[in-house]
């Protein structure tokens, strides 16, 4: 199930009150992440950002939390009612002649190896703009800066139960004569499709739950049903 937002603008933030009880199982499923983390080259415990609840006029209420967390929470999502939503960004580019721009994300990235994901994506630090965050993903894995991507603006935030995130969805066009630069790294394939079905292969729940959110902020522009 997904719950979708539409937004005018970048959105608003207030502080969660109050921190979630952590105990018994759940307490025990965090403490085996955490140590998961601290034996891994290169991944770290925090801090990041999780969603408890997105108001009708796109306010999402914020909580700085670590990011063994957020791997339960990956891992059972179910369990986001209890921690929170784990706060991310995506970015859909688009072509004037229509179709999107998608990635295969890299064998060694923490989230989503090798699954089919949006143009550029990332999690969300507890006091970063989402729109600074999704333009230092793009930078980083695609080589596009702000000046590439015309039209660049929020247009939903996505709750997913099915990946436990809460995502702030972007879309953008593409600067003529501009192309993408993957990071070999970060990134093991472009494609350009008009919809995640044309990929032919396995696309990342949080790309399903956005693209959603896309088509729908499409649908409420032309007056279409999505």
């Amino acid at each position: 199930m997904r719950a979708i937002v539409l937004l005018d603008g970048e959105p608003r933030f207030r502080p969660y009150p109050f921190a979630p009880p952590v105990e018994g199982p759940v307490r025990r499923a965090v403490d085996d992440a955490a140590g998961v983390l601290a034996r891994t080259s290169g991944r770290f415990d925090g801090p990041v950002a999780f969603c408890h609840g997105v108001g009708r006029d796109g306010t999402i209420l914020r909580r700085k939390g670590r990011y063994a967390e957020a791997m339960v929470v990956f891992e059972e999502p179910s369990l986001a009612y209890r921690l929170g939503f784990a706060l991310g960004v995506q970015l859909f580019v688009e072509r004037p002649e229509g179709p999107t721009l998608f990635q295969l994300r890299g064998p060694s990235i923490g989230r989503d190896p090798l699954l089919w994901t949006a143009s550029a994506s990332g999690g969300l630090g507890p006091g970063e703009s989402p729109g600074d965050a999704v333009l230092a993903d793009a930078a980083e894995e695609i080589g596009l800066d702000e000046d590439d991507l015309p039209g660049f603006r929020p247009v939903a935030v996505v709750t997913s139960d099915d990946t436990g995130s809460a995502l702030v969805v972007y879309h953008a066009g593409l600067r003529k004569g501009a192309e993408p630069e993957p990071d070999p790294v970060k990134v093991a394939e472009l494609a350009w499709a008009q919809a995640p079905t044309e990929l032919g292969a396995q696309v990342s729940g949080d790309a399903l739950a956005s693209w959603a959110a896309l088509e729908r902020w499409r649908a409420e522009r032309t007056g279409t049903p999505a």
